[in-house]
């Protein structure tokens, strides 16, 4: 890196084509040079007076611009270099007064009241660089080609803190949507780039033993009847272990579609009966999985985009559902791109900021400012799986499944992993039926 620096024609340009060449990392950069303006910006601080209000021309009525000794700290607080000493309060410094109103949330009048003078001299604009840094150093954590060349550098991308999902290709958005992600603390939606592989339509939801062994056998032990009540099947495994399964269906618990991508966080994104979560503003609710809002619809932009010719459709897709899975293999895997981003530039340019619901950011800030980067691994912060058993075995009179007339299929690590083939069901016991299409 030093010789390519030290020896490039523009040493500026080689050093900064180790950035992340992302469109929204340098629009972050952008905004972080707006936000830090001179540099002795933030120290000016705007006195108290009387409220100022610039009045267009109307007709027979010519403009009316206030004037205040305070206007030409306000334009240099502002940004604007024009007319720097000039004290009237003309439609230019209105404008730009307007704006910064928009930019913190506050009525977007053009008039300087107490409330916009208190914002103005807030640490708000100082919090703002901060944010922008840490999420420009998020920036650096994802790959530098995020999606696939050979279908038009198509990925996925989800932000965290804004609950949505986003498809790109060629550049630009092809769909939205929003999700629901995990509960802070040890069920936090992990920060991760893997390659969606397939979809299953009709997905049979085998418990992660995290699950299991912290929430269900737990129950168990207070009401042995409860997984019977929940439509969950409770069978031993054949590698010995307990297995908890719920079949397809309506209420399954990740609804009609799963996104399959392998990772070793052990999740991935799916359709759910709860609905009404999706109405919410902050949708941090999942034990790390990412529930989706209109499955179907992100089912049929995926396959079109790695099988162009099938001409998928939501309505296909939905006359797919039934009792049996049915895995819909990509010829050419879709990469997923999990992030963090409580700061981003939206389309129309405006710096957005997003509530930390991890909680990450202000140890992250505390790391860039005191030179402890190499520490950031460890705010990355990703939800691993606990498998710890309580103690204790079953209690009396659960009931195991014995009727024979439904398999939970492969275990929860080789639906998402692939693994051996199921063995020969034993005699008496039905196997699943499952159809798989691919090209």
């Amino acid at each position: 890196m030093l010789t390519n620096v030290t020896t490039a024609k523009n040493a500026s340009a080689a050093l900064d084509s180790y950035n992340p060449p992302q469109k929204l990392y340098k629009a972050l950069k952008a905004k972080l040079a707006e936000l830090r303006g001179d540099g002795d910006v933030s120290m000016i601080r705007i006195g108290d007076g009387p409220v100022l209000k610039y009045t267009p021309s109307r007709k027979k009525q010519p403009a009316v611009e206030m004037q205040d000794p305070r206007v030409p700290q306000l334009r240099v607080k502002l940004g604007i270099a024009e007319n720097a000493d000039d004290n009237r309060y003309d439609a230019k410094v209105a404008d730009a007064v307007q704006k910064f109103q928009e930019s913190v949330d506050l009525k977007a009048t053009g008039i300087l009241d107490e409330r916009t003078v208190n914002a103005l001299n807030s640490p708000r604009r100082d919090r703002q660089i901060d944010t922008v840094l840490v999420n420009m150093e998020r920036w650096r954590w994802l790959p530098r080609d995020l999606g696939s060349p050979s279908i038009g550098d198509a990925y996925v991308i989800l932000n965290i803190p804004d609950y949505t999902l986003k498809v790109m290709q060629h550049g630009a958005q092809v769909w939205t949507t929003r999700v629901v992600t995990g509960k802070p603390g040890i069920h936090a939606t992990p920060l991760l780039s893997e390659t969606m592989k397939f979809i299953t339509v009709n997905p049979t939801w085998n418990v992660p033993p995290s699950i299991i062994y912290n929430e269900y056998l737990p129950a168990l032990q207070q009401d042995p009847t409860v997984l019977e009540r929940m439509g969950l099947r409770l069978e031993h495994g054949r590698d010995g272990q307990i297995h908890i399964s719920q079949p397809p269906g309506e209420a399954n618990a990740l609804g009609r579609v799963r996104f399959n991508f392998p990772n070793k966080f052990l999740v991935y994104q799916h359709d759910t009966p709860d609905k009404y979560l999706f109405a919410k503003d902050e949708r941090a609710f999942s034990h790390g999985c990412m529930r989706v809002q209109n499955p179907d619809q992100y089912a049929s932009v995926l396959l079109n985009i790695t099988l162009p010719n099938d001409h998928y459709t939501p309505e296909k897709i939905r006359s797919m559902y039934g009792s049996s899975e049915i895995d819909l293999k990509f010829p050419t895997p879709i990469p997923v791109n999990i992030t963090y981003q409580t700061a981003f530039v939206d389309d129309a340019g405006k710096l957005q900021i997003r509530r930390d619901v991890y909680g990450r950011d202000a140890t992250m800030i505390a790391m860039l400012k005191n030179s402890r980067s190499k520490d950031l691994e460890n705010v990355v912060a990703h939800s691993q799986p606990s498998y710890s058993r309580p103690p204790g075995g079953l209690p009396p009179g659960v009931s195991f499944a014995s009727d024979n007339s439904y398999s939970s299929g492969p275990s929860f690590f080789e639906r998402l992993f692939g693994g051996p083939p199921t063995p020969p069901a034993p005699i008496g016991r039905r196997p699943q039926q499952r159809r798989i299409f691919t090209r």
